[in-house]
Parts: structure tokens; sequence; C-alpha cells
């Protein structure tokens, strides 16, 4: 059980976990989407309201109790704390409604946009074990390197605006663009890429928010990861950013492989996210896949 978990009596069936600091938590849609689910579900209902990672860990560590399923309501962040909480407890489930900007696990999951259809989905309690990566032990279902975690940086720092903070934070990073990173990335040992890099990602979906197929050939039940180098310069990133959003492959080849590590060959540290989150900066970053870390309700 998670540290500072409490647990006290019988199980009890089922809560949904609402972070309100996430960008759509307080829209008509989710609450009525939440009002539905509590029903279908005879749900516990617990609300918070914060980007603030470790407040939302702790939240939830403090709630979690003996509940078998747990229903997060926020962004791809908010649901990757929770992966971090029941990682290891395979007697809890995990649902989501998609309350975020990004929404990309909506996609993986096939989720419906509408509030019955949505909850048809919790009820009927379709569960699979998923593969996480983890990023130097935090789990995530996509992490990516470089200019991505600029904009998700910003992002977060313009207060996570929405489409209108998303656009800013990207017209922010533009210049960033004209600056790669010299890298090195060795995935299971081998060398794939050795010089410059915009975008490295490696993921156990293939979808980023909004789904876009960033990362194709991922997969939550591969037993390994896919990685991605996505070298530029802008003008070839653009036209990757292009077969993305029609869902076409990349140009960009995948490589399947359970452990990537990615060097700075310069002074440069590099900026890292995931599940949307910026997470930090270093001069080296560890990728690994951890199979079948949570158990996870879709439309399968």
């Amino acid at each position: 059980m998670a540290a500072g978990t409490r647990s006290y009596g019988p199980p009890r069936p089922a809560a949904i976990f609402v972070n309100e600091g996430a960008g759509s938590a307080a829209s008509a849609r989710v609450r009525d989407t939440v009002a539905l689910a509590r029903r279908a579900l005879d749900a516990d209902l617990h609300v918070t309201g914060t980007r603030d990672r470790d407040e939302l860990r702790a939240f939830l560590e403090e709630r979690l109790g003996t509940y078998r399923t747990v229903v997060i309501v926020g962004g791809d962040g908010s649901l990757g704390v929770a992966y971090n909480v029941v990682a290891g407890r395979p007697d809890v489930t995990l649902g989501y409604l998609p309350a975020g900007f990004g929404n990309a696990t909506a996609h993986l999951l096939k989720l419906p946009r509408h509030p019955a259809a949505l909850v048809g989905v919790l009820a009927a309690g379709d569960a699979r074990p998923i593969d996480l990566v983890a990023v130097d032990d935090r789990l995530a279902l996509f992490a990516g390197a470089g200019w991505d975690a600029l904009v998700a940086r910003r992002y977060a720092a313009g207060g996570a605006r929405m489409f209108r903070g998303w656009a800013t934070a990207v017209t922010a990073s533009l210049p960033d663009l004209g600056r790669r990173h010299p890298v090195r990335v060795v995935a299971d040992g081998n060398t794939i890429h050795e010089g410059p890099m915009l975008l490295m990602v490696a993921s156990t979906t293939p979808f980023y928010g909004r789904g876009l197929l960033v990362n194709p050939g991922a997969r939550p039940d591969a037993g390994q990861l896919m990685v991605r180098v996505y070298p530029g310069p802008a003008a070839r990133l653009a036209q990757e950013a292009a077969r993305w959003a029609s869902r076409r492959a990349p140009a960009a080849q995948g490589f399947p492989a359970t452990s990537v590590t990615i060097a700075s060959l310069s002074s440069r540290e590099i900026p890292v996210q995931a599940d949307g989150d910026h997470i930090g900066e270093a001069p080296e970053w560890h990728f690994e896949v951890r199979p079948a870390a949570v158990r996870l309700i879709g439309k399968w």
C-alpha cells in the first residue's frame, strides 16, 4: 500500500476524485458526467483543486483507503499522479473522466465525449493491465525530452489556460526551435541517435494531447516502449507535426526498447515532461518500461 494511505474496515467499492485544478473540471459537461458516474457506480466523491503534483499525490494517498475502483477526473497529469499512487496495488482499478486540455489518454482508451456514453464505459468496467514508462522512477503513459517539455513548462507557468494558454506557450517556445540539443540516445544498449535533436518521445501510447499521432506503434500491452527521435530542424518538425495532426505515420523511425538513456553532448541540460507535466532538466535521463503497472478501464 502506498505510503500515507489509511485503511479502515472492509473494502469500499468506488470513489471519484475530482481535481478542479485541471482545465475543464469545473465545466457543466464534466459536472454532469461526474453526477452520472457517481450514481452509476454508487461512488464516494472527493474534490480538490491543485496543479501541484505533490499536493495531489498527498490528497489521493490520504483518501485511497480500501477503494477498489478509483475514478480520476482531471487531465493526463492528474491521472499520471494516480499511476504513481496505485502502482503495486493490483486490487485497485483506475477509471478516467477527461477534464484537461490535451486528454491524450482519452484517445488511447477510445473514450466517448457524451456523458452517458462515457459513464457507460466506466460502468462496464472493462479493465486491463497497462504498461507505463518510468522516467527516473516516475511513472507515466508518455514522456518527452526536448522542445515539448519547454512548451509544457511555459503552459504550466502561464496558468494552464486551455487553448489560449497552450497557444501562448507554443508561441513563446518558437525561438527554441532554432536551438537543437546535441544528444546521444541509447536504446537497449544500442545508440539509435547521436547529434542534434528537437524532440524525443518514449511511451506506451501512440498519442499525445488532442489525439496527435506522435508515436505510432506504441502499445500499452507490448512489454516495451516505443522510442522516436525527431532531430529537426524546425521546418522538418513542422512537416512531422502535420502528419501527427492528420494521423499519418511520421517520417521519424520508431525503435522498440525496454530501456532508454538520453544524454546531453553539451553543457545544456535536457528538459523532460511526463504525461504533459514538465518534471525538470538534467544532463542525462533514463526511461524504462514498467509492464502491467496499473489496471485501467477503457473501451478496449
